[in-house]
């Protein structure tokens, strides 16, 4: 079953020559800021939300609230921007209700909203999409409305000296037709115009400010990382000393191909054969942690995930986690790096320590190597599981799609 999403954002943009553009303009030093009834060019907040009849007041970047005065001085920004051709872009960050109740930014007994927390999460929201956008020197103002079962805030962004990269854009045939206008060479007919879709990520980036601050991940993120770094992988101190590492290190290093050592490289096609051998060895590493610890990890990160899924919604679509090869290859190319450095210090000793070749060396250089190899592999292995955590927690997915190697 799905999960209604905390909180949704969407975006668009309108011309300068709009009747959406014009109506916001004149809108924003409207008593009481209200949209009027039947104005179908708000486009994407009539759109979207329908008329909004029910308005706390505009606030900016640096206000709460505007005097006539602000407002006037907004308007006259707003319309320098449209007057010097600037795109207006709408968005709208939209929440459900009980969402915010869960979390405490409403009360739906009295319909009370924290107002100022919600403001500063939308600033910060809105400012991380800008900056991602190019758009940091773009005036915006925005207001929270209640005319809907889902509280919602509108914001409009513009530039009053527009500095936004231009692109050339296909002219189409009048109407709806989507078919290119040529010219008489039979070439597409394009223009120059300012770019008005928003990244994904820029639009991603707002909604992950949005739920992060309401959740307060940090405290909770910070708690994932440190039992990961302290209990988990810090607990792999002593496994350069492991005989069962040190001989399936040495059983590799015996089977390695004779060949450039440039070429001992995990996804080479001469290291075919030997990848068993190499994850065998990863896996041995992986599989060396306390249960216990593990398991308070993922009592963790599962109430996180609960917490994100809420936040994101859920999807029918089906989270395969294809990475973990990624990780072996992290890991192989860890050891194959010691490897080489291994070959390396064996074919450089002195006669008298060589034994008989490659395969044999001093033991004080193979501790060397296997610590070395220790190291790198706790180092890839911690960085490996923060990054599926949190990837797989801000996909809204359950503690069960996450994919932590060795765990079973």
């Amino acid at each position: 079953m799905d999960t209604k999403p905390g909180v949704v954002v969407v975006t668009k943009f309108c011309r300068p020559g709009s009747d959406a553009y014009q109506s916001y303009v004149d809108y924003i030093d409207r008593e009481n800021a209200k949209i009027k009834n039947g104005t179908k060019s708000w486009n994407l907040y009539q759109d979207y939300m329908g008329n909004p009849e029910k308005s706390t007041g505009l606030f900016t970047r640096h206000q709460d609230a505007l005097t006539k005065q602000d407002k006037r001085g907004l308007k006259k920004l707003f319309e320098t921007a449209q007057e010097n051709g600037s795109l207006m872009w709408q968005t709208v960050i939209s929440f459900d209700n009980n969402w915010l109740a869960e979390n405490g930014l409403y009360s739906p007994e009295d319909h009370s909203l924290d107002e100022k927390r919600i403001k500063e999460i939308t600033r910060n929201a809105v400012e991380k999409m800008l900056k991602k956008e190019g758009l940091e020197n773009a005036i915006w103002s925005a207001a929270i409305h209640y005319n809907t079962d889902n509280i919602h805030i509108h914001v409009a962004t513009a530039e009053p000296i527009p500095q936004r990269r231009k692109k050339e854009f296909p002219v189409y045939k009048s109407g709806k037709s989507r078919e290119p206008l040529l010219d008489q060479a039979g070439r597409p007919v394009t223009h120059l115009e300012y770019v008005g879709r928003f990244q994904y990520k820029s639009i991603a980036a707002c909604k992950s400010t949005v739920v992060n601050e309401i959740l307060r991940t940090r405290e909770v993120n910070y708690q994932i990382n440190h039992m990961i770094r302290e209990n988990i992988v810090a607990g792999k101190k002593d496994l350069h000393r492991d005989p069962q590492l040190r001989d399936l290190f040495l059983e590799l290093y015996k089977n390695m191909p004779d060949c450039d050592r440039k070429l001992w490289n995990y996804n080479n096609p001469i290291m075919a054969d030997k990848r068993e051998l190499i994850d065998r060895l990863s896996s041995q590493f992986m599989r060396r942690y306390r249960e216990d610890e593990l398991n308070s990890l993922k009592q963790v990160i599962a109430r996180q995930s609960e917490a994100y899924q809420r936040a994101y919604g859920r999807t029918d679509r089906k989270y395969m986690d294809n990475k973990i090869n990624d990780l072996y290859t992290r890991m192989g190319n860890v050891i194959l790096k010691e490897v080489r450095e291994y070959d390396r210090m064996n074919r450089s000793a002195p006669p008298e320590e060589k034994g008989s070749g490659r395969r044999t060396a001093s033991r004080g250089s193979l501790l060397f190597v296997m610590r070395q190899m220790n190291n790198s592999m706790k180092n890839t292995y911690e960085d490996y599981l923060n990054e599926r955590i949190h990837e797989a927690l801000l996909q809204g997915r359950s503690i069960d799609e996450i994919d932590l190697p060795g765990r079973e």
